[in-house]
């Protein structure tokens, strides 16, 4: 699957640059709010990685390796949340605060795997309100396809590779398409029990990543690293901090940037409960900062917020 992307002139961006309803560079806060409040390492994304030996500690290693779930084949699910957000559109001065709702639905399909190797195809769509800022609302669609593959014996190890297209639209002006990207995606993985005798991992990765914009000023290539603990202090409990530099490297130069270079940390702390197998019940709290080499980019902006995700999962 291949995504053209044409470049926009040089005068039609600066008009959008200059708009005086969209703040300067707001193509790219909806894909940065995603990356926030659903790209961030919360609970129930890493508490997938552990899950097997979380849940029966007194089976030791050995759990990880015999009760490892076969991926079901097709997975259904939503995640419906409420947040609050001090910068809606990740601005350096006089930033904009709002109540938000973000709304997604997915559907996975897994074709074929094997013990150590799972390809996925993703489909989602979502949409995000703000109560006091309409003018950030957006929609989003994006086709995902994905593969893991586990390297070690005791799963410990793996490496995820996405390709993911994505479009944003927004919904008050005649759903107008005004972001998309392609994100290439590797992202190496390592969970390390920190106790024989408590539920209690460390879990790091590198991600490298490489954005493909529209408009193109948002090219850039992304260099993470993270680190999360997860710990489950009764079975149907998990609680996960976490942080994660980042370092962005922008590919374009434009009349209002020139080899931009981005330091990004990223950190918070997400808490949930899990009442049935297949719902999670979690609150969260994620704060980010961006120091940029472009004047006027930077930005700090927290976000606390409650969600609850369900998913049906099939075959």
């Amino acid at each position: 699957m291949k995504l053209v992307i044409n470049s926009s002139p040089l005068w039609l961006f600066a008009c959008l640059v200059c708009a005086a309803t969209f703040p300067a560079w707001a193509q790219e806060q909806a894909a940065e709010t995603l990356n926030l409040k659903m790209g961030a390492p919360t609970a129930p994304s890493l508490t997938n990685s552990v899950a097997a030996v979380a849940k029966n500690p007194d089976l030791g290693q050995i759990a990880m390796v015999q009760q490892y779930p076969k991926p079901e084949t097709l997975t259904i699910s939503t995640t419906q949340q409420f947040f609050y957000t001090d910068n809606v559109f990740f601005t350096e001065g006089n930033p904009l605060g709002s109540s938000a709702y973000l709304g997604s639905y997915s559907a996975s399909y897994v074709p074929y795997s094997l013990a150590d190797w799972t390809p996925r195809i993703t489909l989602q769509y979502g949409m995000v309100r703000y109560d006091t800022v309409p003018s950030g609302d957006f929609d989003y669609e994006t086709l995902s396809l994905s593969s893991q593959y586990l390297f070690s014996e005791d799963q410990t190890w793996s490496w995820t590779a996405d390709i993911d297209v994505s479009q944003y639209t927004a919904p008050h002006d005649n759903n107008h398409a005004f972001y998309q990207e392609v994100v290439y995606d590797n992202q190496i993985n390592k969970v390390i029990p920190l106790s024989n005798h408590i539920p209690l991992f460390l879990i790091g990765s590198y991600d490298l990543a490489y954005h493909q914009a529209n408009p193109d000023a948002f090219d850039r290539l992304d260099n993470s690293i993270s680190f999360g603990l997860i710990y489950h202090p009764i079975p149907t409990v998990t609680i996960a901090p976490f942080v994660r530099p980042s370092c962005r490297i922008y590919m374009t130069n434009t009349p209002v940037q020139s080899e931009r270079k981005d330091f990004n940390l990223s950190e918070g702390i997400d808490v949930a409960w899990q009442p049935v197998k297949y719902a999670d019940l979690s609150a969260d709290f994620i704060n980010a900062n961006d120091y940029s080499s472009a004047g006027g980019q930077s930005y700090n902006q927290s976000s606390p917020g409650v969600s609850l995700t369900g998913e049906v999962k099939f075959w």
